[in-house]
This record gives C-alpha cells, sequence and structure tokens, in this order.
C-alpha cells in the first residue's frame, strides 16, 4: 500500500502539494502539534506490528463531498460547481487505486515496486446519513463570494461558512473532502491539493479532510490528470509524508 501510493507521490513535485508547508506551519504556530502526530504515528506502527497476521477486512469510509464553487457557476457541471457524474468517476478511481484494482496492476508502470505493493481493504463511498440523522447524497454544493482560495494565505478559508466556504461535517464520522478553485499562489507553482497528516489537536479538528482544486477531481468532462491528487492526498490523511527528501 505504502508503494503503491509512493508512485503517486513521486509522480506529483512538491509544488503541487501543500501539504507539508501546513504541517510545519502548524508546529510552528503550537509545538503540541509535532507531539500529537508523533504520537499518533507511534501508535499506529504499534497497532499494524501487533495485527499483522490477522485477517483483514473492508472498511468502508463514509466520504462527504463539498463543492464551494463561483457565484457565476450556479448550474451543476458549469466549471467549479462540477457534476455529481465527475465526482463519482473520482470515487472510482480512489477505489481502484485502494483496493489495488487499478488498471496498472498487474504490470504497474514501475516493476521496482511490484513485490512491496498491497491492498489496504479501504472503501470510500457518499455519505447516504447526514450529521442529523436525515437521508443525503453525500455532496454539499455552496456558492462562495470568493474567486478562488489560495492555498497559502487562505488554505482553510473553504472549510468555514464565515470564510467563504462550507462548514465540515462531524470529521471523527465522515471523511470531507472540499472540492473548489485553488488559485495560484505567490510563493510559485500550482496547487493540486492537501490535507493534514493526523494529529490536529480537538480544536482545530475542523479542518481535517482533503481539500482537491475541481480541475483535479476526477477524469471526465473538462478534469485534468488522471484524478491520483485524491489518492496522493488521503495518503497523508492516513499519515503517509512524502517518500522524497524534503528541508
Amino acid at each position: 500500500f505504502f508503494l503503491l501510493v509512493s508512485q503517486i507521490l513521486i509522480a506529483q513535485n512538491i509544488k503541487k502539494c501543500n501539504t507539508m508547508d501546513l504541517v510545519y506551519q502548524s508546529i510552528s504556530e503550537d509545538s503540541r502539534n509535532l507531539i500529537a502526530m508523533d504520537e499518533i504515528a507511534t501508535n499506529n506502527n504499534k497497532w499494524i506490528s501487533e495485527h499483522t497476521n490477522e485477517s483483514k477486512s473492508v472498511i468502508t469510509i463514509p466520504v462527504v463531498i463539498h463543492i464551494v464553487h463561483k457565484n457565476t457557476h450556479a448550474n451543476i457541471g458549469a466549471g467549479t460547481n462540477i457534476s455529481d457524474a465527475q465526482i463519482e468517476d473520482a470515487l472510482r478511481i480512489l477505489n481502484e487505486d485502494f483496493s489495488k484494482t487499478n488498471p496498472e496492476f498487474p504490470n504497474p508502470p514501475r516493476n521496482t515496486f511490484l513485490n512491496s505493493s498491497g491492498n489496504p481493504n479501504l472503501e470510500f463511498c457518499l455519505a447516504t446519513i447526514d450529521p442529523n440523522g436525515n437521508s443525503t447524497i453525500g455532496v454539499t454544493r455552496t456558492m462562495s463570494t470568493k474567486t478562488n482560495f489560495d492555498p497559502d494565505t487562505e488554505s482553510n478559508d473553504m472549510k468555514r461558512n464565515n470564510t467563504g466556504g462550507k462548514d465540515g461535517w462531524d470529521p471523527s464520522k465522515y471523511l470531507n473532502i472540499w472540492i473548489c478553485d485553488l488559485a495560484v499562489s505567490a510563493s510559485g507553482g500550482m496547487t493540486l491539493g492537501y490535507a493534514y497528516l493526523p494529529g490536529l489537536p480537538s480544536w482545530q479538528n475542523w479542518k481535517d479532510g482533503l481539500v482537491v482544486d475541481f480541475q483535479w477531481f476526477g477524469t471526465i468532462q473538462g478534469a485534468s490528470g488522471d484524478s491520483r491528487t485524491s489518492t496522493h492526498e488521503i495518503g497523508h490523511y492516513l499519515g503517509l509524508e512524502h517518500t522524497f527528501c524534503e528541508s
């Protein structure tokens, strides 16, 4: 599993993923963030070593997609207000990647990792029940007053109603994915997406989840690339760091 994701990580240079910049920023703001991340990493490694030989069952993760779109894209399927079909296409790719049924196998482009790849037994599905116990399709759509979001200075604005975005659902029960237009930041380079590593303190857990640029979610109806940005960022969400050297 680690090496399956690593192929995706290497394919994206660091300027396209804002995760580690956010991690370093959170640590500089409060050193307790580093302590929390270290504790979770240690506990996860311990759990893995103690359960290596157990039979694994599939874990289903309920997902809510928050579409934060421009006010000029009121119609579903127009620009930043991506269609339901594009959402379903992105989830299809996620599930293929995290079940080792993606089309690269059994002959991946990098045979170096062929014998090290694995199936983590994770499945992603749109939530069917909202936080109030009502039926839902697992998608919210919010018309924003903002044209786009700067990943350096507005990295979490899409996650709050009062900053032009949409409040997330309880992160202990849902995987929140925010889809919006990420601006080309002043620091240079286009950011495709990002996610925090596990270990956010309770008072910051509203930040938990993924942010993905609308052009890089799914492969149909004008989307760019192969939709592996979400796979990459969920790797971070689950605790994986980049496999290449970072300063």
